[in-house]
């Protein structure tokens, strides 16, 4: 009675119809593709998108760190050429009125020019 009961409940397994069982037409590959652009468009697009998205921070990206070298070598420039300027409108004061410079540096800063009675020489012996 049990064997009675597995071939009622259970037909044999032995026997399979080849033609009942269906084989894909495509490939794996073909029928994700197949399922992407035919259900699955939104999430088909947002992936573009994502991709689009990811592509334009890295060129962003590169662009700031461009112009922020750019920045930093032009601000290094600027100071040189301000310096050059200063040292030009210095030279350019004294040579245009050295009295005048001189009479400053005098009253100001009690400063004289050396002469040989004010002179003093101090002479180190070395061992």
């Amino acid at each position: 009675m049990n064997s009675n009961q597995n071939n009622d409940t259970f037909p044999d397994k032995t026997y399979i119809d080849k033609n009942l069982q269906k084989r894909p037409s495509k490939s794996l590959f073909g029928l994700i593709i197949g399922d992407l652009f035919g259900h699955q468009k939104i999430s088909l697009l947002l992936l573009v998108m994502i991709i689009i998205s990811a592509g334009a921070v890295l060129i962003t990206t590169q662009q700031v760190r461009k112009q922020l070298f750019e920045r930093e070598q032009l601000l290094l420039e600027h100071d040189v050429l301000e310096s050059e300027w200063r040292n030009l409108v210095i030279e350019e004061n004294v040579l245009a009125d050295p009295k005048r410079i001189e009479e400053k540096a005098k009253n100001r800063l009690g400063m004289s020019y050396v002469t040989p009675q004010n002179e003093t020489v101090i002479v180190i012996k070395s061992k």
